[in-house]
């Protein structure tokens, strides 16, 4: 499922200003033709006291768009944070080797919810029993999906080898937030371990894992958690408006 949310005002600025400093590419479609193009921003400006962006001309355009009165530009890039972005510009000139184009009033910030994976709150768990102990793993990272995770032990216990397996499935886990973000733990009838590592600097076995199966009512309080999550990381990363 895909989700839209809108970005306008100075937090657009501070987006392109992103665009800017790390050279991201954006593809570009010039409306009612068949021309795409990839093209870089290379800087603001202010043109008749309206904030514009500007680019390098792309290999072209000026030939597919030579018959129209006015432009109409579509632009989708993927941030920083690996989120899709789409805005549209219409109008826009051309001046010595560049292209002017005034700044959107709006852009669309797309996220497909499932896959998104966020670091965990500090101090999540995902507790199961396994050969009689009982055990916990340190959430790193959490999807609606899966999560990251590492046995929570000293360094003296460390294992030679993983204690898991690739394929193996962890049974009647509970998935444990700390208090002041839920009280209740998540229960998951079936984990699956998909990738097992063992982190160079801190030598713990780092493990990657499937919800494999949970049913429907967890899984819905589980998304809704994740869902709050994100909205309040994506505001911190970069805020819809100000």
């Amino acid at each position: 499922m895909a989700t839209f949310e809108k970005i306008t005002g100075i937090a657009i600025t501070k987006l392109f200003d992103d665009l800017i400093q790390h050279k991201t590419l954006l593809k570009l479609t010039l409306f009612d033709t068949d021309y795409e193009n990839l093209t870089r921003i290379t800087g603001l400006a202010n043109r008749k006291k309206t904030p514009h962006f500007v680019m390098d001309i792309p290999e072209g355009f000026e030939e597919a768009a030579a018959d129209m009165v006015a432009w109409q530009i579509d632009f989708e890039f993927s941030g920083t944070d690996h989120i899709k972005y789409a805005f549209a510009t219409f109008g826009g000139q051309i001046a010595g080797n560049r292209i002017y184009l005034k700044l959107p009033e709006v852009i669309e910030r797309k996220q497909r919810r499932e896959l998104f994976r966020l670091d965990a709150p500090a101090g999540t768990r995902l507790c199961f029993s396994k050969d009689a102990n009982r055990l916990e793993l340190e959430v790193m990272n959490i999807s609606i999906g899966g999560s990251l995770a590492a046995l929570v032990q000293t360094n003296a216990d460390i294992p030679e080898s993983s204690p898991f397996a690739i394929t193996q499935m962890l049974m009647d886990v509970a998935l444990v937030f700390p208090a002041e973000i839920m009280q209740r733990p998540i229960q998951i009838e079936a984990v699956q371990v998909k990738r097992i590592e063992q982190n160079s600097k801190t030598r713990r076995y780092e493990v990657g894992l499937e919800f494999f199966t949970i049913s429907t009512s967890e899984q819905q309080r589980l998304k809704d958690l994740i869902y709050e999550l994100q909205r309040q990381y994506l505001r911190h990363r970069l805020p819809l408006d100000r």
